[in-house]
C-alpha cells in the first residue's frame, strides 16, 4: 500500500492547486465509501450515501460493452 501512497503523493506534487484539490477529494470520497458506517456516526456523517433502487436488475456485461461501443 505504501507504493500507492507514494504515487498519490507524487501526483499531488506535480498537479496545480485546483487539480490537486480535486484528486484529494476523490481519494477522501473513496476512503469514505469503503469505511463501515456505525449507527452513532450515521446521523452526523458526511459520507457518501447511495439510495437503494427497488425493482431494478443489475446491468449485464454485454450491456456495458454495448453502451461503451455506442459512446
Amino acid at each position: 500500500m505504501s507504493a500507492l501512497a507514494l504515487e498519490v503523493d507524487q501526483a499531488m506534487q506535480r498537479l496545480d492547486a485546483v487539480t490537486a484539490s480535486r484528486l484529494e477529494r476523490l481519494v477522501r470520497d473513496a476512503i469514505a465509501l469503503v469505511q463501515p458506517i456505525s449507527v452513532a456516526d450515521s446521523a452526523d456523517s458526511q459520507s457518501i450515501r447511495f439510495p437503494l433502487v427497488q425493482g431494478v436488475r443489475p446491468i449485464a456485461t454485454e450491456e456495458v460493452a454495448r453502451l461503451q461501443d455506442e459512446a
